[in-house]
């Protein structure tokens, strides 16, 4: 019996080997897929020189939130191209989760004879956690019409509630892409122009139609179960990203960004009148001229005068209610004169150490005069301990917990695109204002900003951010906790702070504003943030961001320092491109 076993054992590994080598191609994974995906450095053969390898198609591969995408690398070791079927399922019940998984290839067709790759895209709608099984199958023939080889494997793919689309993925630039800030000067004027002749054009057809069609907003297009693209038809995402989180920019010099409809709301109104205002202050200033001076830091100055100057009485401040609340601070509403106020003060616990810090830090915006800044009003100290700052009252508050509370539909404010391009610009200006007084921010970012009831925003000092936002902060070298995904290159690696720097920052804020203040990579380590950025590799296009405004972002990222746009070429740019926002239709 153990012989017959035996030889039926024998038999069976013939049969099994013979059909294998009948494949007649190679079918894998390449390393940088594997690496992304396992984090090691090595090809996965599901079929290598025509041998269907079992232990790879039955290995079931996670597909994390973040990854939206694979890729597959194929070839006929034949003479002639071989037919192929491929079909991919996904679970039952789970099609609210998951859109239907999406290949940049036909179902059918040819398997070249050079290596080629294709992949297969899976969006998650942020609907609810779950893990969805994916079945890819792929059906290979030969002329013989007995060989067909079968291969079928799975992918689980995870997806996260209030998480979709992968906003998060980094993409690598070429830096041979990005020419000099004259060359983006250049590139905006082009881009203009040709948006210009498109809402023309589009606006024309548009007036002939009689109904027009429901206004889709920008929080449309992140949430919706079948999201909105607000870019031309057939062009969509850069199509590098579709095939992996780490992709070259070259790839999207071969499909230029080109205008597209967009979300247009009432937000028009009440900000498009300062347009011009804006770019005949800013546009011909000497602003980003005085880079070479000495920059002031308010931050590491002694407190003691600008709080002297401050201090009133504690009998004209009223704190009425908790508005939010950290580790060792409290924020409140109240009165001060008559007029409602935002509270900062201290808890019992809190060291010396901190509490300079957090004196320092809340005056840094004393005597600044301008209004997309918010200056401090007043301070008082009648117990030293716990120190009352008052500033001016924002209604909607921080802008980050404001559009991280849209995102995820704990308000029901609708954010339009427009309104989004609004608080850039009005970020911008209030930067330009700082870069004037000789003041290089070093953390400029969504939470050190307020806004109000009509989408007026301030930058803010950042006082309490650490408290308030310990995720986005990190330790690394040092006993300073720095805003690491938010800082350019050379800051991270020499210190080296400029206004540069700022430009940088706002590229990530940009970046804020179109994803509704998702986390800027996310999935890497603060520690490897240097070599990550060193090696080329950047946030990624998030879903619905306009590829225009997208080119600034990655423009604000450029690794020299110089080859930078300057704050002036930003507003010009984004002015003219808020104005076509709100002229279209």
């Amino acid at each position: 019996m153990r012989l017959r076993a035996l030889i039926l054992s024998l038999f069976s590994a013939i049969v099994l080997l013979y059909g294998r080598t009948r494949a007649h191609m190679n079918f894998f994974i390449s390393e940088e897929e594997v690496r992304k995906l396992l984090g090691i450095n090595t090809r996965l053969y599901y079929v290598e020189n025509g041998t269907v390898n079992d232990y790879a198609i039955n290995f079931v591969v996670l597909l994390p939130n973040n990854v939206d995408s694979i890729q597959f690398s194929w070839q006929s070791l034949l003479n002639y191209s071989l037919p192929y079927i491929l079909d991919v399922k996904y679970g039952p019940g789970n099609k609210g989760t998951l859109l239907p998984p999406q290949m940049n290839i036909s179902s059918s067709g040819l398997i070249p004879t050079s290596v080629q790759t294709f992949s297969i895209t899976m969006y998650c709608t942020g609907v609810r956690n779950a893990e969805i099984s994916i079945l890819i199958q792929l059906s290979v023939s030969t002329k013989e019409k007995t060989n067909t080889t079968f291969v079928k494997f799975k992918r689980n793919k995870v997806c996260l509630k209030g998480i979709g689309n992968t906003q998060n993925e980094s993409i690598r630039l070429n830096p041979s892409y990005f020419g000099s800030s004259s060359d983006f000067a250049v590139a905006c004027v082009l881009t203009l122009i040709t948006l210009a002749l498109f809402v023309v054009i589009t606006s024309a057809y548009f007036i002939k139609r009689k109904k027009r069609e429901q206004e889709h907003t920008y929080m449309t297009a992140l949430y919706d179960s079948t999201p909105h693209m607000f870019l031309r038809p057939g062009f969509g995402r850069p199509p590098s990203i579709g095939s992996g989180s780490y992709a070259t920019i070259d790839d999207l010099q071969k499909n230029p960004p080109s205008p597209a409809p967009y979300a247009t709301s009432d937000c028009c109104r009440h900000s498009e009148n300062n347009s011009n205002y804006r770019v005949s202050y800013y546009a011909s200033s000497q602003v980003m001229l005085i880079s070479q001076v000495s920059l002031g830091d308010p931050r590491l100055a002694d407190p003691t005068k600008r709080i002297s100057s401050l201090t009133v009485p504690r009998s004209s401040i009223v704190i009425d209610s908790l508005q939010d609340e950290g580790i060792f601070g409290k924020i409140y509403t109240g009165k001060y004169h008559e007029k409602t106020v935002s509270i900062k003060t201290t808890k019992d616990t809190v060291s010396k150490r901190l509490l300079n810090l957090f004196l320092a830090e809340g005056t840094m915006m004393f005597e600044m005069d301008h209004k997309n800044v918010l200056n401090v009003l007043c301070v008082n100290m009648d117990n030293p301990t716990k120190p009352l700052l008052v500033y001016p009252y924002a209604s909607r508050g921080n802008l980050k917990r404001f559009l991280v509370n849209c995102r995820q539909r704990k308000d029901n404010t609708i954010v339009s695109t427009q309104i989004l391009v609004d608080m850039a610009i009005q970020i911008l200006l209030g930067l330009m204002y700082l870069h004037s007084k000789n003041i290089c921010l070093k953390d400029m970012a969504a939470r050190n900003a307020v806004v109000g009831e009509k989408f007026d925003v301030k930058i803010t000092d950042n006082c309490m951010s650490r408290d308030l936002f310990p995720n986005d902060y990190f330790c690394i070298g040092d006993k300073e906790s720095k805003p690491i995904k938010w800082m350019a290159l050379e800051s991270l690696v020499y210190d080296q702070w400029t206004f540069q720097t700022d430009v940088w920052s706002f590229g990530v804020v940009l970046w804020e504003l179109s994803t509704m203040c998702q986390q800027p990579y996310a999935d890497i380590d603060p520690f490897e943030m240097s070599t990550h950025l060193r090696t080329g590799y950047r946030l990624g296009q998030p879903l619905g961001c306009p590829d225009e405004l997208y080119a600034v972002m990655t423009y604000c990222w450029v690794q020299n320092p110089t080859d930078r746009p300057q704050l002036n070429q930003l507003l010009a740019y984004l002015n003219e491109f808020y104005t076509a926002l709100c002229r279209f239709v």
